[in-house]
């Protein structure tokens, strides 16, 4: 029998592609949640299910762990869990456990939005303007010497936790709205800080991604930019971090840049690194680094970029060869929230026209171009009926929501 994926994360959607990718090839996944029931768990592909301890309570995770009956190569899903994995992972190797993560120092170098600036800044990587924030004096300090408008946010959290400032008295205000997110007990354990940065001016369509892995040698396995043509869309009209429609590109200075920094850090495992093009520099500026898969992984899997197996062959022995590169365009439409349920309300509010809108979806009809619509899978119809359901549900309850709230 093939080497098990044991599975870290399984409530959240970046293991998708994971699961589909290691499924056709009939390799066996062993599924870990600490939520008892998540989509993934439906899925004809997760031979075993296990309900584990949050990421948190990271000694009785970590026990769960070396108590398990099976090892395997390990892989995560969430910037905690890759944390954690690389804080142990000399640990969990002489447990029998394969993994392929950088070490602990380096992870933080890269992962913690302050210090990557100051990596970026030795590698040659151009950046958003960036500035620690220990306290309302320093958050006050900046603003009187650089001006607005500025964005605030955790260094250790997803990236669409932010506060935008536009004007100085509201500096404490969303100074204070950042102090408490990052002492939150859900988010305490990440241990952020905040910094402060430059509010880039620009188009939804200025936003883009790279992709890539790392061997356990620190040699890239390719890399995939992929265009926003429209993230999730704040109630304010600002851009969230997730991906609601998308086209892939090849684009040599977004992996000219992303393998400066990588190389630089002697990376190791995925690499889900985020830029945004300015027009007042003139050049992509890196927003921040990911250790992980992004949470559009099935869209990776089912264009041929897959770097889950690439990661997974390099720990078992197997040979690959790099993946091409193939025009392609991702909708995130079937699944709440996503691309019909909120990008919808954005046109409603004027932040986009309905034809931006629509332009994604065209590109359906024109030749050359892989299709990937989330969530389907056509060869996993329970695991696909289960993010279907909470859709549908979503459009038969929100009349009477309307209803109920007036």
């Amino acid at each position: 029998m093939s080497t098990p994926v044991i599975l870290l994360d399984c409530n959240l959607r970046n293991t998708e592609g994971i699961i589909y990718s290691f499924g056709k090839r009939k390799v066996p996944v062993i599924g870990l949640s600490a939520d008892p029931n998540p989509p993934a768990f439906q899925s004809r592909y997760v031979q075993k299910k296990l309900i584990s301890p949050h990421i948190s309570q990271e000694e009785e995770y970590l026990c769960f762990l070396t108590n398990l009956e099976e090892r395997g190569v390990i892989m995560c899903s969430d910037d905690a869990s890759a944390a954690f994995l690389s804080r142990h992972r000399d640990f969990l190797r002489s447990r029998g456990f394969l993994l392929n993560v950088p070490e602990a120092a380096t992870f933080e170098r890269a992962f913690n939005k302050d210090k990557v600036f100051e990596e970026c800044r030795k590698a040659g990587v151009p950046t958003i303007p960036t500035w620690k924030i220990n306290s309302l004096s320093d958050f006050q300090r900046v603003w009187d010497e650089n001006g607005g408008p500025l964005l605030i946010k955790p260094t250790r959290l997803a990236g669409g936790h932010y506060v935008i400032v536009r004007r100085q008295e509201d500096l404490e205000e969303a100074y204070g709205r950042i102090r408490r997110l990052v002492m939150d007990k859900a988010f305490e354990y990440r241990q952020s800080e905040i910094i402060a940065q430059e509010f880039i001016q620009a188009r939804y369509q200025d936003l883009y991604c790279c992709e890539t892995y790392y061997s356990p040698d620190a040699r890239p396995a390719g890399f995939l930019t992929i265009r926003k043509e429209r993230p999730d869309i704040n109630r304010d009209g600002t851009a969230g971090s997730r991906l609601y429609a998308g086209v892939s590109q090849e684009n040599e200075q977004l992996e000219q840049y992303t393998r400066k920094l990588l190389d630089h850090l002697q990376w190791k495992g995925f690499g889900h690194v985020e830029y945004i093009y300015s027009a007042k520099y003139q050049d992509y500026l890196l927003c921040e680094v990911n250790p992980r898969l992004p949470g559009f992984s099935n869209y990776l899997t089912k264009v041929g970029f897959e770097i889950a197996w690439h990661y997974y062959a390099d720990l078992v022995g197997i040979k690959y060869g790099l993946p091409a590169f193939r025009k392609s365009v991702y909708m995130e439409a079937l699944r709440v929230p996503g691309d019909l349920t909120s990008s919808l309300y954005a046109v409603f509010k004027g932040y986009m026209s309905g034809s931006d809108f629509i332009r994604p979806y065209l590109r359906i009809f024109q030749s050359g171009y892989i299709v990937c619509i989330d969530v389907f899978f056509r060869q996993d119809p329970l695991f696909t009926l289960a993010y279907w359901s909470k859709f549908l549900r979503y459009l038969l309850l929100r009349p009477f929501k309307r209803q109920h709230a007036k």
